[in-house]
């Protein structure tokens, strides 16, 4: 008899170990389920497509339109990547009508749990418009320097400088305007302003070494 009930609270227990082992797994198969890594793709504004590759390789795979939420795992399994890749990923959104945007990812190892990607979508005209805009200033400011209405040149030089602050071709032309006006500190301070954006630039090294000629000349 006592040997029947042993054995009987030998097999509770086990049953009970068992469920406590099952439990457990489950438990920690949540857990890992939880912990992996995942990206939500934004963009503004919404739609756009969303495709990517790995970076050298030339085949692309789609994953669907913004706002969309991929797993690191996922992401390698339709790139056929191994967990020790060390490779990069190229992410492309395109919207019709809107310029394309790229951005680079590593391949793993996002190190968050959850990751948000938001690009912000620009329309593919707008470039076009700005660059348009900026040769109708530089072809107005020449046109003010022939006719020596200076004032107005350097007017439409600055509107260039407030579009692209960090315009050698600008800095160079307000710097020429002022050479022209015989205004050669200001001039050769502008100059300088360009080489310091474009060290390579001819015209500021050209002129920069005429102003100081100019200058050993008056002396």
């Amino acid at each position: 008899m006592k040997t029947a009930l042993r054995f009987k609270n030998s097999e509770n227990d086990s049953g009970h170990t068992k469920s406590l082992l099952l439990g457990t797994l489950a438990l920690l198969s949540l857990l890992l389920c939880s912990c992996a890594s995942k990206m939500l793709i934004q963009s503004e504004p919404p739609q756009a497509e969303v495709s990517v590759k790995v970076e050298g390789r030339s085949d692309k795979v789609k994953l669907g339109q913004t706002p969309l939420e991929i797993s690191e795992t996922q992401l390698a399994e339709k790139l056929n990547l191994t967990a020790d890749s060390t490779q990069w990923i190229q992410m492309v959104l395109e919207k019709k009508d809107y310029a394309t945007r790229e951005v680079l990812l590593p391949s793993n190892r996002w190190g968050e749990r959850s990751k948000t990607v938001k690009l912000l979508l620009t329309p593919s005209a707008e470039k076009s418009t700005i660059v348009e805009e900026v040769l109708a200033h530089f072809f107005n400011a020449k046109k003010f320097v022939d006719t020596k209405q200076f004032e107005q040149a350097h007017g439409e030089i600055d509107r260039v400088l407030a579009i692209d602050s960090k315009s050698a071709k600008a800095l160079n032309m307000k710097a020429g305007i002022y050479f022209v006006e015989g205004k050669l500190d200001e001039a050769k301070k502008l100059y300088r302003e360009a080489l310091k954006v474009d060290p390579n630039s001819s015209d500021a090294i050209k002129m920069l070494e005429k102003i100081q000629n100019l200058n050993g000349a008056g002396q």
